[in-house]
């Protein structure tokens, strides 16, 4: 625990930055050295202008892997997988924790900037970081509720009005301070598998605690689960079933409450068709 305490006072401690999501989590971003470990200069990447103005971009690649597009063409891959990212183009990659399933920064090309959220022997490193115009920070976590053994970091995302929270192998209920810092996430990711996480009581309690208009289901190789879950929420949350991995963002499409997002599956051996039209993020 005292690992996280100190994690909070490095994000606490330093002079504010604007932010939307909230000023406390981006301090000291252009002062202090950057304790993360990074892989050659950024990238320049090209992208297809199928963004407009005030849109942004999240693709599912299955398992914990997203990219994250802002509208001029930055992009962040999150926990590329070692299975389903394929070979995707980005500026920066980040890694919430040290498991083969969320480490493949490999696969990433484009020679990105690598965001470590902790170190090879399991603590906790802060991420205060801005990749072009996403603004990438993180909060110190666990994959257990005693914050002592195996490590496990949340990186929050800021781009444009928009802020997402990717929790990663989170394996306890926020505590009061990750939840003050979270509470203008707009889309949070949440790990669903219910085995090597959080289960179904708890994860619903973390929604609780932060609230965001839209939560996506992410850490799950059945493409089942996610109507497991949605079962299991029983109508607490309206659930949308999007046609596509792709969803494009904007302010004014977010819900004014919370509600469950399930993007189809991307794994090839539930359906093909979702595997077509991914080379605009390639």
């Amino acid at each position: 625990m005292t690992g996280f305490v100190l994690g909070l006072a490095v994000l606490l401690g330093a002079q504010a930055a604007s932010a939307i999501c909230n000023p406390n989590l981006v301090r000291s971003i252009h002062s202090g050295p950057d304790l993360v470990r990074a892989v050659g200069p950024l990238a320049s990447v090209a992208a297809k202008p199928d963004l407009g103005l005030g849109q942004y971009s999240l693709r599912w690649f299955g398992h914990s892997s997203f990219a994250i597009r802002s509208g001029t063409g930055t992009r962040v891959v999150a926990d590329p997988n070692f299975d389903v990212t394929p070979g995707i183009t980005a500026d920066a990659v980040t890694v919430s924790n040290g498991h083969y399933t969320h480490n493949n920064v490999e696969a990433v090309r484009g020679n990105p900037l690598v965001l470590r959220g902790i170190t090879l022997d399991q603590r906790w490193q802060p991420v205060r970081r801005k990749v072009k115009d996403i603004v990438v920070v993180n909060l110190p976590s666990a994959r257990n509720y005693d914050f002592t053994r195996i490590a496990n970091s949340i990186f929050v995302f800021e781009m444009g009005s928009l802020c997402l929270a990717h929790l990663g192998n989170i394996g306890h209920l926020l505590t009061e301070k990750q939840q003050k810092l979270l509470r203008r996430v707009d889309v949070m990711m949440i790990p669903i598998d219910a085995r090597n996480n959080l289960g179904f009581s708890d994860l619903v309690k973390v929604i609780e605690q932060v609230k965001p208009p839209i939560v996506l289901p992410m850490h799950y190789d059945d493409p089942h689960q996610a109507e497991y879950f949605a079962s299991f929420l029983d109508g607490r949350y309206p659930v949308q079933r999007q046609p596509d991995s792709r969803l494009v963002l904007t302010r004014r499409m977010l819900p004014k409450s919370t509600e469950f997002f399930v993007l189809p599956h991307p794994n090839p051996y539930a359906t093909r068709r979702y595997w077509g039209g991914w080379d605009d993020d390639r």
